[in-house]
């Protein structure tokens, strides 16, 4: 599109506007009508290019991000090529280069200013600014070529008493603030880590970083988990670096000092123990089986002493032994803990087929220690299998038991009544489940349940005493014939005085059951029975339906 063309579909208030900017340093740059400027906007100043082919427009940029077609700048440098308009004269360089660059204000300012007048107004900032001076330190300060534990601590402490001084409570802001300080403060730290991890002693600067942090979250009040999560990068940094260590020798020799210390420091077990999971993750298949010996060795000496390590300990141990296939040598070792499901079930699955007593004993103790039976299914279901694997029917019948009110079903009853030895826990078992189906019939499958139950015990008498409005036209469909054969007549007045249709009612079963009815019993009983009343006369009603099928029959 012409210049011409592109400015008259501006409006004039956005024309007059880039006439108000100011245009510096038009030039045409490499190559023929590829024009490049800076415009100022108030303190901003703008980078355009702009490519012409004669007066037409084929391509142009601004830095502004504006998301206009033709941005005030642009419009500003379009109009530099109308007669009369231009503010300088446009210079041609063969290379961009040549051009000054955009310097704003307080750059100018700063250039200005003489060496003492600017150190003088940097000492007076910094009082007032420790963070700041930090930066400062972090940014010009010689770099240390060897680190101490003492110099970790004191670069940690440093960036927080730069932001908060001695005050004990911390806002969240300035929490973000301090780790974004450790990060800057400990970036040469982390480089030499890398570059000196055969050293055993750079194994205390591991210690330092965890134990220091742990330190200033304690003396400190803040809500949030940035100083935890800056420890679990910092882990996995340590954790990369160890696991690119490509002598096998010389990791061997880092990973059993690590080791040696990790249990000789009980203070700062926990987060050794957090950084040796992660080295023992990144590790390749052949050093995770060396260091599933060790944990191996160490059990071993553990069950002689008669001792167990904490659960989370333990946990990584179980971990480790199962991935590397080195489980069942140690299985000995391991024991279930109160209210550790996840433990626990993890060690049953493992030593259930090692040993399937044993399992039962774990699965049996487990259950006995919870407090709250719904952490039971879990173990009851491994405790389900293993009686079925061995054959005990009748321990598989007190297992069912046990599960059966959180998944009622028939198979089980039955197989309950016939297997359970305990004549008196039967009874009860039968009566509790009776009632509970009996007094949660509107439940989807609770009806059926309830009538499968009695239609195994033969007893089709309670069976018409229990038809009630709950009870679906499906499942008396599916028990017609039994209560049609035992009394007929009484079947039918148990479906007039109870069946009601509602959100629950299956049009089709529905639709069988008034065809049932209509097929087997004489019309003038059925009329008898399902005359409606004032309260059924409605044509949704059962009643009515029924009698309305006989006129349609007639």
């Amino acid at each position: 599109m012409r210049i011409a063309q592109i400015l008259a579909k501006q409006s004039e208030t956005k024309l007059t506007q880039a006439k108000k900017l100011v245009v510096r340093e038009l030039e045409e740059v490499e190559v023929k009508g590829n024009f490049v400027a800076y415009v100022d906007e108030g303190e901003e100043s703008y980078d355009i290019n702009v490519q012409l082919d004669k007066d037409v427009v084929v391509g142009h940029s601004c830095d502004c991000g504006r998301k206009d077609a033709y941005c005030l700048h642009q419009i500003a440098i379009l109009m530099q090529f109308l007669p009369g308009e231009r503010q300088s004269p446009i210079k041609k360089n063969n290379t961009k280069e040549g051009r000054i660059k955009k310097v704003k204000e307080s750059e100018q300012l700063l250039l200005t200013l003489e060496q003492e007048v600017l150190a003088s107004w940097l000492l007076e900032l910094f009082k007032s600014n420790k963070d700041i001076e930090l930066q400062f330190l972090l940014k010009f300060g010689k770099n240390k070529h060897e680190y101490q534990e003492t110099d970790v601590a004191k670069i940690l402490k440093d960036a927080v008493a730069s932001v908060v001084g001695k005050r004990k409570k911390v806002e969240a802001s300035e929490v973000k603030k301090i780790a974004q300080l450790w990060e800057k403060a400990l970036e040469p730290f982390w480089e030499y880590l890398a570059l000196n991890i055969g050293n055993e002693k750079i194994i205390d600067l591991f210690s330092a970083v965890y134990n220091t942090v742990l330190d200033l979250e304690y003396s400190v009040f803040y809500t949030g988990t940035r100083f935890r999560k800056f420890i679990e990068t910092g882990n996995l940094k340590i954790a990369g670096i160890i696991a690119h260590v490509d002598s096998d020798i010389q990791w061997v020799t880092l990973t059993n000092a690590y080791w040696d210390k990790m249990w000789a420091d009980e203070s700062s077990q926990g987060g050794m123990l957090e950084l040796f999971i992660l080295i023992y993750q990144s590790s390749s298949t052949d050093r995770k089986r060396f260091l599933a010996a060790k944990i191996q060795d160490m059990i071993a000496s553990l069950l002689v002493g008669g001792y167990r390590m904490d659960i989370v300990v333990d946990s990584f141990f179980l971990d480790v032994l199962l991935e590397n296939n080195m489980f069942d040598n140690s299985a000995d070792y391991f024991v279930p803990r109160q209210w550790e499901a996840k433990y626990n079930l993890k060690l049953i699955e493992a030593i259930r087929d090692h040993d399937p007593n044993k399992a039962i004993d774990y699965c049996n103790r487990v259950i006995a220690g919870n407090v709250n039976s719904t952490y039971n299914d879990p173990f009851l279901e491994i405790l389900e299998d293993l009686y079925a694997d061995i054959g005990d029917f009748s321990k598989l019948a007190h297992i069912k038991m046990e599960k059966f009110l959180s998944d009622p079903n028939i198979a089980d009853f039955i197989f309950i009544m016939d297997h359970s030895n305990d004549e008196e826990l039967n009874k009860k078992f039968r009566t509790r489940t009776l009632s509970m189906l009996r007094n949660n019939m509107e439940y989807a499958g609770y009806d059926e349940l309830y009538f499968r139950i009695l239609e195994y015990e033969k007893n089709y008498k309670k069976m018409l005493e229990v038809i009630d409005y709950r009870v679906r036209p499906s499942v008396l469909l599916k028990f017609w014939k039994y209560l049609y054969a035992h009394d007929k007549l009484r079947f039918l007045r148990a479906i007039a005085a109870n069946v009601q249709i509602d959100y629950r009612t299956d049009p089709s079963a529905l639709e069988q059951l008034i065809l049932k009815i209509t097929d087997n019993y004489e019309s003038d009983v059925i009329k008898i029975l399902f005359k409606p009343d004032a309260w059924s006369s409605h044509q949704r009603t059962f009643k009515a339906m029924i009698y309305s099928r006989l006129d349609s029959l007639k």
